[in-house]
């Protein structure tokens, strides 16, 4: 009787999950490719973005906008740089571009076509986008920066992982580029799990980079060296910086100062500090003490 209970217990749990996937399975998608534009290929897009966003409001709250008045253009080859307080927008404008969303007052263009024409899957194989906290697989280091790249071989992960200033670190562990890594990257640091999805993202070799707050846990020495690392690797591509701390943008060819979904200040960093605005301010007190940006 005991055996019978149970496995009436266990039925009804099963039944219950199946449920909720069978629900999840019927949801309609929001995004589609309904007006795709499917002739287009990956030589059709090389990484010349032109941003022209009027006004974007999530869905579920369409009164409260939370981008106005967002435009720039970024050609191959050209970093941008964005920055401000969290929620000032830095992510939304990432989204849109990864098609989070499609419901927006303007137009968003790569190569002169609106990005929703291009296929969804064409579009993101374009896109190498890097988190704060990108997820990591409960496998070796070398699988985990190829997840994305089924050809690559040993030497391809390794020069990935050079670039991102990880190998050195690779080469101590004991069983070196066949280490586990544990369960999202358990048995790593966070410097170093943010600089393996970075290595994930080089390999990769995409038209457009995008690093949403991914370098937040590497000293400013690393910094550096990947950041110049990235600038010959890519010197005729794309890349996007979202970030905190202004030394992750001061060499971009355009950075965005934004506040409450808007665009404050825009220039280079020479340029941003001869303003003498809200970016040079911030610089003098990073430089002095390392305040973080939600701080002032």
């Amino acid at each position: 009787m005991f055996a019978i209970g149970y496995l009436f217990n266990i039925l009804e749990r099963g039944s219950a999950s199946y449920d909720r996937v069978e629900k999840l399975l019927q949801e309609k998608p929001l995004i589609t490719d309904a007006h795709a534009d499917n002739t287009l290929s990956a030589e059709d897009l090389q990484g010349d973005l032109d941003y022209q966003i009027k006004s974007f409001a999530y869905p579920d709250e369409k009164d409260i906008p939370v981008l106005k008045n967002i435009d720039f253009k970024l050609r191959p080859g050209q970093t941008l740089g964005l920055v401000g307080r969290v929620g000032a927008g830095k992510t939304t404008i990432i989204e849109l571009l990864l098609r989070e969303f499609d419901q927006y007052d303007g137009q968003i263009t790569l190569n002169g076509k609106d990005i929703r024409t291009i296929p969804l899957k064409l579009l993101l194989s374009q896109i190498s986008y890097v988190p704060q906290n990108n997820f990591l697989f409960s496998t070796s280091i070398g699988r985990n920066i190829a997840f994305s790249s089924e050809d690559a071989d040993q030497e391809d992960i390794a020069l990935a992982a050079q670039k991102s200033d990880l190998h050195e670190d690779v080469l101590k562990m004991p069983k070196g580029y066949q280490t586990l890594v544990g369960e999202n990257g358990l048995s790593l640091s966070g410097g170093q799990r943010q600089r393996m999805s970075i290595a994930r993202a080089v390999l990769k070799d995409t038209q457009i980079l995008i690093l949403d707050d991914a370098l937040s846990a590497v000293d400013a020495k690393t910094e550096t060296e990947i950041l110049s690392a990235l600038r010959k690797e890519r010197e005729n591509k794309t890349t996007m910086i979202a970030a905190h701390r202004l030394t992750s943008v001061m060499d971009a060819d355009l950075i965005l100062v934004l506040k409450n979904g808007q665009i404050v200040e825009r220039g280079n960093h020479q340029q941003l500090l001869a303003e003498n605005g809200w970016y040079a301010e911030m610089w003098r007190r990073q430089e002095n003490g390392g305040e973080d940006i939600n701080e002032w």
